[in-house]
């Protein structure tokens, strides 16, 4: 069964793996790849630190991945020493899109070792009409378990017979 709010739950889990290509597309023939399957981050500006182990993106954050797109103020991958990415950081207006859900915050963080993903300033997900709100929303990636509080607000509509409606639906993507 694919979870279509697992994607978006994921915040950027697919970063792992990410490809970054020039935001202009041009590349040369040696480096061709095809844009459709790669996840492309575009930004203002690029700061990268081997020494320190992280990647800033800065201004105008754009993540276009297959199955998501991102935009942001700012975002931050800090790696382990293996080259792996540890943390992803997202931060200022932070919107998540994926298959008709979409997740608005003012900062989302992925620790990628646990699979866990935490949502906070005013974190609000919406999918058809439904709407999940609260000050922090954390979900964990592989287990289909979420924690929203204080202050959680769940606003459901009549189920319209359609998959992906109703409770269940706004926070697995069944």
């Amino acid at each position: 069964m694919k979870k279509a709010w697992y994607g978006v739950a994921l915040i950027v889990g697919c970063m792992i793996g990410w490809t970054v290509v020039p935001a202009t597309g041009a590349l040369d023939e040696d480096f061709a790849i095809d844009e459709a399957e790669a996840t492309v981050i575009t930004s203002s500006r690029l700061t990268f630190d081997q020494e320190q182990r992280f990647a800033l993106f800065e201004e105008d954050v754009l993540v276009v991945d297959p199955s998501l797109r991102l935009t942001a103020d700012r975002l931050t991958v800090v790696f382990d020493e293996n080259d792996q990415a540890e943390t992803i950081e997202a931060e200022g207006d932070v919107v998540i899109e994926q298959e008709g859900t979409t997740a608005w915050s003012q900062k989302a963080t992925y620790e990628v070792p646990s699979g866990k993903i935490f949502l906070e300033g005013a974190p609000r997900i919406r999918r058809g009409r439904d709407v999940l709100e609260g000050d922090t929303i954390t979900f964990w990636r592989d287990d289909n378990r979420m924690i929203c509080e204080p202050q959680a607000r769940l606003v459901l509509f009549p189920d319209d017979g359609e998959p992906g409606s109703g409770a269940r639906g706004l926070m697995f993507g069944e």
